[in-house]
């Protein structure tokens, strides 16, 4: 990603009188640093004490750009403040959030209606088709004509769906062309974007979280860590007026915390399924991703944090998927945990672990890609051993290669639980995975 630097005033909310000359320093998703020539308390500039009256934490900044751009800074620490041989004071702040076009009180003021998304994966994951490009054989030499179709509203807009009662969410097929330098270079660029609308007004905070929650639904179907690119809102007051139609202006915002875009090369042929595969089920499938469920989030997190190995493979990674499975047996398969407990033998000891994973086994009999051979035994005591449950390690209890192979094994178990979340049957969750050339789910 490309650092920028804004020179511009800098204040605080509450005293706009005192505006302070410094330079930010950006880098989306990353970083987002603010050296000020002075502080914001005008009574310590230039003394020793500035170092002292800058530590705190100024929860909003307000800045314009040189270029007349508003911005706001959230949540900024301040690292270094000292004071040198100058009359004046410097300072460093470095912030977790940033808005770029409006300045805002806080995250959470409702003032935006739409929000537009860019998201590599995206593009792949619902092929664009916006541009045409005709080859042409004259008698002078060959020709390309590429023509960016005029597609009405209705087929740009795919698959919107109303995703509570304030937002909705659709896939948007775009395309653009940009000149160059005097034309020398002319390129053009098709894609796909996340449209996200909001009945009434809502903050930065309800649309970034509803991104975000999108991100971690295209993270199970790509089978990898997705990030934005870019991240806009749209505001009723932020427009450019041409005659009687209102051009509603972009407004810029990231957050230090979010994940940047994976590096890894998009391999379509790697994902779990892309929009075509499941589009009749999409409406149902998006609808519970969404759903506000208690009983889901932390299932979906550890989903999350099992799609990519962070470093070497280890026994953290066949933790957090076992605590997965089992806490999704536990929330959302009583009734089959209760079957089999009845289907045993009078008097059989009940195993907790052992008999949660017995049923979802079970359950999934006649879903090809797991493996019903799969030592329970070996995974119980694995999982006791691995978190410090015995006293010592148990015949069963597997490492290194094993440990690895137990792991893949309960990741297509997790996708399985997590597609029968979002509805889908085992006949489809079969279709499903005999489809990918996902190499989890290739013999």
């Amino acid at each position: 990603m490309d650092v920028k630097e804004c020179r511009g005033l800098w204040w605080l909310p509450n005293n706009p009188s005192r505006k302070i000359a410094g330079v930010l320093t950006y880098k989306p998703s990353e970083e987002f640093k603010l050296e000020l020539f002075g502080i914001f308390d005008a009574e310590y500039d230039g003394t020793i004490l500035a170092a002292f009256k800058s530590t705190q934490i100024e929860q909003v900044i307000h800045g314009q750009a040189s270029d007349g751009s508003n911005i706001t800074l959230f949540e900024c620490s301040c690292g270094i403040s000292h004071k040198g041989c100058a009359e004046f004071s410097t300072a460093i702040y470095k912030a977790r959030s940033i808005v770029i076009g409006v300045h805002l009180d806080s995250l959470d003021e409702k003032r935006f209606f739409k929000a537009s998304a860019r998201i590599p994966e995206l593009s792949h994951w619902l092929y664009p088709s916006i541009l045409k490009q005709i080859y042409t054989e004259e008698e002078h030499g060959r020709g390309i004509m590429v023509k960016i179709d005029k597609m009405p509203d209705a087929e740009r807009e795919v698959a919107k769906v109303d995703v509570s009662k304030n937002m909705s969410l659709c896939l948007c097929r775009d395309a653009s062309y940009k000149s160059g330098d005097m034309s020398f270079n002319p390129s053009f660029e098709q894609f796909t974007s996340l449209q996200i609308e909001a009945k009434q007004a809502a903050s930065f905070k309800d649309f970034y979280g509803e991104v975000v929650r999108y991100e971690s639904f295209l993270s199970l179907a790509t089978f990898r860590e997705v990030g934005y690119t870019d991240l806009m809102l749209f505001a009723k007051d932020y427009y450019n007026s041409i005659g009687e139609k209102k051009i509603y202006k972009p407004i810029l915002i990231d957050t230090k915390f979010h994940t940047r875009p994976s590096a890894k090369k998009i391999e379509k042929h790697k994902f779990i399924f892309d929009y075509d595969r499941i589009k009749d089920r999409y409406p149902v499938a998006i609808k519970q991703w969404f759903r506000n469920n208690w009983k889901f989030d932390a299932i979906r997190g550890h989903f999350l944090d099992a799609i990519d190995y962070h470093g070497p493979f280890s026994y953290i990674n066949f933790l957090v998927i076992i605590q997965a499975v089992e806490g999704f047996g536990r929330r959302f398969m009583q009734k089959e945990i209760v079957d089999y407990r009845k289907s045993l033998p009078e008097g059989h000891k009940s195993k907790a672990l052992h008999d949660i994973l017995s049923a979802i086994f079970k359950h999934y009999n006649d879903v090809k890609c797991i493996n019903q051979d799969t030592d329970i035994n070996a995974i119980v005591e694995t999982r006791n051993y691995h978190s410090h449950l015995l006293p010592q390690k148990s015949k069963n209890a597997v490492e290194v290669i094993d440990l690895y192979h137990l792991t893949e094994e309960l990741r297509k178990l997790l996708i399985c639980c997590i597609l029968s979340y979002l509805s889908f049957t085992n006949e489809e969750i079969n279709q499903i995975t005999k489809n990918t050339y996902n190499d989890l789910f290739r013999e």
